[in-house]
């Protein structure tokens, strides 16, 4: 995937790695945001094991921090405040990861967006399912799903 990064994305990156320090460890970079999908790349070289393959712990953090920041940054975008958080994950290992990879969040449909925000805006809670996926050397190697939380 060709590198478009711009302002948006070097910005909110800054903001990730002071809102969620760890983060930083990671190895990513912010390459695309988007209404409906947000791509990070990552660093095999930072992120490998003993068995020279990306450790699958960093996998999953790597993915929820994908998710998580697209939500986030959609809940910037239309002026929402609260307290975004994971309730629950899924994630499948299904190849292992052996040079960098991006991580690709989507957003579920924007009827189920609609219907996350207007509750969250009626109740003061929302939650919502997220979806993505790690992609190294072109091939779908780990896929993840998250359930997160919106609140006041």
């Amino acid at each position: 995937m060709e590198s478009k990064v711009t302002s948006l994305e070097t910005t909110f990156e800054k903001t990730l790695f002071e809102l969620i320090p760890q983060t930083r460890n990671f190895g990513i970079q912010f390459t695309e945001i988007g209404e409906t999908e947000l791509v990070v790349r990552g660093s095999y070289a930072l992120n490998k094991n003993h068995l020279d393959i990306v450790f699958g712990g960093s996998i999953a953090a790597i993915s929820i921090t994908t998710a998580w920041s697209l939500l986030q940054h959609n809940i910037q975008r239309l002026g929402l405040t609260g307290n975004l958080v994971i309730k629950q994950q899924e994630i499948k290992f299904l190849l292992p990861v052996n040079a960098d990879f991006d991580c690709i969040a989507t957003l579920p449909s924007a009827e189920a967006w609609t219907q996350f925000v207007d509750h969250y805006r009626e109740q003061g809670r929302a939650k919502i399912t997220v979806q993505a996926r790690i992609v190294c050397q072109s091939r779908t190697t780990s896929t993840f799903e998250g359930v997160f939380v919106l609140y006041r």
